[in-house]
């Protein structure tokens, strides 16, 4: 796979995440829900930092 897909299922996960957690009233699992996408925003911007760092080298000029 690539970042970008990688970047895509994270936002998926995290938008499933809010529609259960606006499909309940039980705080254990909105608790359990709500870290879980957060998790994944953490997992959208470590890819998103990663793709930039990949993008930035792939564009520097190297030198053998």
């Amino acid at each position: 796979t690539n970042l970008s897909e990688d970047m895509g299922a994270e936002q998926k996960a995290r938008t499933t995440y809010e529609y259960l957690i606006n499909m309940t009233t039980d705080r254990g699992v909105i608790e359990t829900l709500s870290f879980l996408r957060e998790r994944e925003v953490v997992h959208f911007q470590r890819f998103g930092e990663s793709l930039r760092l990949v993008q930035e080298w792939k564009d520097s000029k190297k030198f053998y």
